[in-house]
């Protein structure tokens, strides 16, 4: 279509508990997102996703994890910082339940916030948020693993990334609208090279139509491509998320890649949709700042380095399998302990180990890891890819250095 050149900008998982909703409430948001500001401002629409509900009052669901919330007071604030809109579509938004999704959907829209990723219903959820710019008509799809937040049958919860929704969806309103932008909520956490499942999902929403595909999820920036002509990125990383100061160290050590952010800006103009990255890290007071030289060659060497591999198919399936070793091996190890606990004559504690397995097997990032883990060890090929190892090793530590440096 001839059009001007629209920008659309959008982020990962916002997550404003503790000293984040605090400074938000304070009228001090600001000082937390100053060196993205500029890049806000410029862009036509700003979309995030909101990793927790917006509640007064908890209802915590059973579930695995921990259970997140904040003041729905919080969404005005957030609008102010240069939001447009938001995804919800998230392992933590059916954190306190329905009642709890009921006042984050009012809280948005009370505060002008256009939404999509989930609903009261699942035909809700899986609805676009629409938005008009310079006379052209985008929608915003998401979808997801979803995870215990995941809409059962057309109930309440978060927009199910299953055979039909999806791509029904994306078919209808290719003609509808102008522009479709996909986002998933998708991926296997702190692993610098995205599965082959999410590489699937992302190509399979290009193929049904989207102009532009982003993902988010994983904790941990992931490498970007363009597919039969549609930009992808695997994963955006975290975009304001805590905790605080006191975990920091332990948090860049262990949970490689949380405080390493990216903002994704999409560009449209004359049928070409084109897609950069704009790096940053969140620092101890978890404000976000620009990269230093050195930090910015991590970075850039890191996102180098992961493309090529999820370019090359042998490569590509070499690196998830030592992914997935390394993630089996912590599964596997447990068994005994797990079967043991299926057996027990407490049934909270059946209850509870069982509620943890059926979320291994429904959820794909989760069920990929198992399934290949447990193909290796048949094939008698458990034991570590050394090079794929040294190398993943490696770009963890770029990342490192995208954080500390």
């Amino acid at each position: 279509m001839e059009q001007e050149r629209i920008s659309i900008v959008v982020t990962g998982d916002i997550c404003t508990y503790g000293v984040l909703e605090e400074e938000l409430l304070a009228g001090r948001g600001q000082s937390f997102i100053a060196p993205v500001a500029p890049l806000f401002r410029a862009a036509d629409l700003v979309i995030g996703n909101l990793e927790l509900p917006l509640c007064r009052r908890e209802s915590p669901i059973a579930k695995c994890g921990p259970h997140f919330r904040a003041s729905p007071d919080v969404a005005l604030p957030l609008k102010q910082l240069g939001f447009d809109g938001f995804t919800l579509c998230n392992n933590h938004i059916m954190d306190h339940g329905v009642r709890g999704l009921r006042e984050t959907l009012q809280a948005l829209d009370d505060a002008g916030l256009p939404h999509c990723g989930a609903g009261l219903t699942h035909e809700d959820a899986c609805g676009p948020a629409s938005f008009t710019l310079k006379g052209h008509r985008i929608a915003v799809f998401n979808f997801g693993e979803g995870e215990f937040a995941q809409a059962q049958e057309n109930g309440p919860g978060a927009a199910r990334l299953d055979p039909f929704w999806p791509e029904h969806r994306i078919q209808q309103a290719r003609g509808e609208f102008d522009l479709v932008i996909v986002v998933l909520h998708v991926g296997n956490e702190y692993q610098p090279v995205p599965s082959p499942v999410t590489v699937s999902f992302c190509r399979q929403m290009a193929a049904a139509g989207a102009d532009a595909v982003i993902a988010h999820h994983a904790h941990i920036p992931q490498c970007t491509e363009v597919f039969e002509g549609t930009p992808i990125c695997f994963c955006t990383g975290n975009f304001l998320f805590g905790p605080e100061d006191k975990e920091y160290d332990k948090i860049v050590e262990i949970e490689t890649g949380w405080y390493a952010v990216t903002a994704v800006e999409l560009t449209f103009s004359e049928h070409r949709a084109k897609l950069q990255l704009h790096p940053f890290r969140q620092a101890r007071d978890l404000t976000l700042e620009l990269l230093s030289d050195s930090a910015r060659e991590a970075c850039d060497e890191y996102l180098t380095r992961t493309a090529g591999i999820v370019a090359d198919p042998v490569e590509h399936r070499r690196f998830w399998e030592q992914e997935a070793r390394d993630l089996f091996r912590g599964f596997a190890t447990r068994l005994p302990d797990l079967a043991a606990n299926l057996n027990s004559v407490d049934p909270q504690i059946v209850q509870r180990t069982a509620r943890g397995l059926y979320n291994t097997f429904r959820c794909d990032a989760h069920r990929a890891s198992r399934q290949t883990g447990f193909r290796l060890m048949v094939e008698n090929r458990l034991d570590d890819d050394h090079e794929a190892q040294q190398e993943l090793a490696h770009l963890r530590e770029l990342v490192r250095r995208w954080i500390l440096d």
